[in-house]
């Protein structure tokens, strides 16, 4: 069963060949992150004197963990862009070793990871605080589609505490060698280029947004490489959906013109005033690429116009 949903997008009054249009201001919509669906596993390597060693899980399921927060989406169909202000907040998973700083024992974590080297190197490793936002210029959905890898994902450190991993490495019978700490995670890593989606059904918009970055940190002479790998699915009303209206007379004709991508069904009403019922507007409506065209009979006395949207 499909759910109506009225959406004033504009009105226009027409007395003879006056025009008055009012238009739905665009404007960033703060799309909602749906934590049961949005799940990112962390993966990557040490590289060191010891070659490149892996990361493994401590625990079943210590590397993967969903996110809650939102993304801030700036849509003008038939584009889109993330302007930037999104906080894609890590859901604490597990308890896993090491302590906060790196010290003996355990602690809440986002991940929970570990290094193990045939009993030459013991080290393990606890992500906390991941903290990320994502923006990217303007793009053309098509279809619905957009490339994420316009997408630039960067981890918020402004407020403390920053995103980082806490480590504890031991070196059997050479105790000298053993080290601990904290390696913050900053930077900007640009996305992996996959196809993200925008959808509208049952009267939501909802962005699909996978999610593939690497970080690469140094501590002394080892390189880690930290890969963030998933998927972020966040929601947002229909009604949040801003349009902008065209509006043309010609040759006695009116026409109503409106960016769209395949979803909702529109319907053109009108009513000679404000009040009255509306009723279905006689007249054309054609779709080419990622614009809706309405095309009626324009009359010599005042009426509105309004889209009736079904999801």
């Amino acid at each position: 069963m499909k759910c109506k949903n009225i959406i004033d997008f504009s009105a226009l009054v027409l007395m003879g060949w006056q025009v008055q249009v009012r238009t739905v201001a665009a404007g960033p919509v703060a799309f909602t992150i749906d934590p049961a669906r949005s799940l990112i596993s962390l993966s990557g390597n040490l590289q060191g004197g010891f070659g490149t060693l892996p990361f493994s899980a401590q625990g079943a399921g210590s590397l993967t963990t969903s996110y809650t927060g939102s993304v801030l989406a700036d849509l003008t169909p038939p584009s889109i862009d993330f302007p930037g202000g999104s906080m894609l907040q890590a859901n604490t998973n597990g308890t896993w070793q090491p302590a906060v700083g790196g010290g003996t024992g355990s602690a809440p974590a986002d991940y929970g990871g570990q290094i193990k080297e045939n009993f030459v190197i013991t080290a393990y490793f606890a992500g906390r605080n991941f903290l990320l936002d994502v923006a990217s210029p303007p793009t053309t959905l098509t279809n619905g589609g957009l490339n994420s890898g316009l997408l630039a994902v960067t981890f918020l450190t402004n407020n403390p505490p920053v995103p980082g991993t806490d480590f504890n490495v031991a070196i059997p019978f050479d105790s000298s060698e053993d080290t601990n700490g904290t390696s913050p995670l900053t930077g900007t890593s640009t996305n992996g280029p996959n196809t993200a989606y925008l959808t509208n059904s049952g009267g939501k918009l909802a962005v699909f947004m996978p999610v593939s970055i690497t970080n690469v940190m140094t501590n002394g002479s080892d390189v880690i490489t930290v890969i963030l790998t998933g998927t972020v699915v966040a929601t947002a009303p229909a009604s949040a959906w801003p349009l902008s209206l065209s509006v043309g007379l010609q040759n006695g004709q009116v026409s109503l013109r409106w960016p769209s991508f395949p979803g909702p069904v529109f319907t053109v009403q009108t009513t000679p005033a404000l009040g009255i019922p509306w009723t279905t507007a006689a007249g054309i409506t054609t779709v080419q690429a990622n614009t809706t065209t309405w095309t009626g009979t324009a009359t010599n006395t005042a009426q509105f116009y309004r889209l009736q949207a079904r999801f």
